[in-house]
This record gives structure tokens, sequence and C-alpha cells, in this order.
């Protein structure tokens, strides 16, 4: 069966995993050699013969499954040709599967033979009763390769039926489809495609809610801009008074306004001694002229006594 996808996993939990699969091996197999982490070797006797399991752990262990031999080599429908395992529980091995099970039940199957036949080790064609035992040194050098998985229920078919799922493409894929590696991966293929759909979903809501949110973006950006011009017309009118109103200015202003209203009192002066007004209408415009310019001298009078003072004190 395919591994499914996998997610990574926070390193404290894949650690805390991996302790707790190698503290099951410890729990259930009695005698177990940690020759270097991730490497452990199991001795045991079955007849008459000591054998070795070789269990070694690959980097994305337990997520990945364990990689276990048999030295010597035996023949056993679990073992290839190279000493490689494959029970049951390792072709079916999930994150969630024991260590310490697996690696027992495939010592107890191993012990039901009271006599296991080795394959002979020759040199030049020339065989040897010697068992092959693989040195601890190639052990180690072994490359993760896949290996066609093996397939319990063949086992219990005839040369009959096997032939019939040869010969028939409908029971094969029948047969196939029945399978729990088949059933467990087209359960896999589904959750993604849940998963696929949670997220299509989740995409579109949040596509919506981008749009309502950039709608209220512009309309803030267009207020921003609004604002900014009211400010820059209020900025430029309190200049402006600013300015208007600085004492040297005000001094400057009722010093014109004062030479203004004189001029003006000129004027109907000029006006009555023409005879185009009577003595009435002179006395008051020229009496009100003329107040109105003393005002205003007197005003900038003191107010230049003032800034005089202050520039000598320093302001």
């Amino acid at each position: 069966m395919n591994q499914s996808t996998v997610y990574p996993l926070n390193p404290s939990i894949v650690h805390l995993k991996k302790k707790k699969q190698i503290d099951s091996l410890r729990v259930f197999i009695e005698d177990v050699q940690e020759i270097h982490p991730g490497e452990y070797h199991v001795l045991f006797h079955s007849g008459n013969r000591e054998l070795t399991i070789k269990i070694q752990l690959p980097p994305d262990f337990p997520t990945q499954k364990p990689l276990i031999w048999i030295s010597p080599a035996i023949q056993h429908n679990w073992v290839t040709d190279n000493g490689r395992i494959m029970s049951p529980g390792l072709v079916n091995y999930s994150e969630h599967s024991d260590l310490g099970q697996i690696v027992n039940a495939i010592i107890r199957e191993l012990k039901k033979l009271p006599e296991i036949k080795t394959f002979p080790n020759g040199q030049n064609g020339v065989s040897s009763n010697r068992e092959t035992f693989l040195s601890a040194s190639q052990f180690s050098q072994q490359q993760y390769f896949p290996i066609p998985p093996f397939i319990p229920e063949l086992e219990s078919l005839s040369r009959n039926q096997i032939k019939n799922l040869s010969e028939n493409e409908d029971v094969l894929h029948q047969f196939v489809e029945e399978l729990p590696q088949a059933e467990a991966a087209s359960k896999d293929v589904q959750n993604h495609m849940d998963n696929v759909e949670k997220i299509a979903r989740s995409v579109s809501d949040l596509k919506e809610t981008w749009n309502v949110k950039r709608q209220k973006i512009l309309e803030h950006y267009e207020m921003l801009n609004k604002l900014k011009q009211d400010w820059d017309s209020l900025n430029t009118q309190h200049h402006n008074l600013s300015q208007r109103y600085i004492p040297n200015n005000i001094e400057a202003s009722l010093k014109q306004a004062a030479s203004l209203a004189d001029e003006k009192s000129e004027e109907i002066a000029e006006v009555f001694l023409s005879g185009q007004m009577d003595v009435d209408a002179f006395l008051s415009s020229y009496t009100a002229s003329r107040t109105e310019s003393h005002i205003r001298k007197t005003k900038e009078e003191i107010l230049h006594k003032q800034l005089q003072e202050l520039q000598r004190l320093g302001y």
C-alpha cells in the first residue's frame, strides 16, 4: 500500500512518538540491544538455530515504516531473498502501529519452525554450508529501496483461484478493491478530497470577506482624501489669519487705516470748500473722519510702544 501524504509534525511530538515505539519494543522483547541510535538487535533461538532480528528506524520513523532483517537469511514466506522481513504487520504498517507487537509477532512466527533452512553462501560457484550473516557494517549500509509489498490474502487462494485472477480482469479488480490496502488507499483519497473541498470552500468564503473589506478600504481612502483637502484649505486659512494678526502687521494696518481716515477727512473738507456740502453735513462727516483717524493713530502709537518694550526685553 502506498504511504499516504504526510504533513510535517512538531519535532517534539515526533520525538515522543519515536520514544513511545522504542519503549514498546523493550516492553514486548526482553533482550533488545541498541547498536546505535536508530538500530536495534534482538537475538533468539528457533529450533537449533540462533537468529538475529535487526531493526533499523528510518529518519522519518514512526511516520515511515521500520526496516527489519533476519540474520542469517532463512526460507520463509515473510522473508525476501536479501533477508528482509515483510510480515503482515509491516505491510499494513502505519504510524499508529506498535513496533513491539510487530517484532513479537515475527519472533513467534519464526519460532514455530523447529528446523530453519539457511541459504548457502558460496564463492566462485562452490557452495558452502555456512549460513549467510549480514555484518554490522553491511547492515548499516542497506539502502531504503522499495520492495514489492507482501499480500497475505494471496496465501489463502488455491492455484485455480490465482489462475482465475490472472485470466479474469473483472475478478482481479474485485479482489484488489476488497484488499485492506486498497480500502485504506481509497479512504485516504476520499479524506484528501474532502480536505480539498473544505479548503476550496474556505478560500471562497475568504475571497468574499476580502472583497467586502477591500470596498471598505476604498471608501475610507476616498474619505481620507476629502479630509486631507479640507485640512489643506483650513491650514491655508489659518496661515493667512496668523500672518494677518501678527503684532507688527496689526501696527502697519492701523497706520494705513489712520492714513486713509486723514485722506477721507481732507476730501470732505475740499467738497465743503467747493460749496457742494452744507455746514451741518460737513461737521458731522468731518468730525467722524477725524475722530476715527485720531483713534487709529492712538492705538498705533500704543501698540508701537508695547512692541518696542517687548523687543527691549528680548521677546
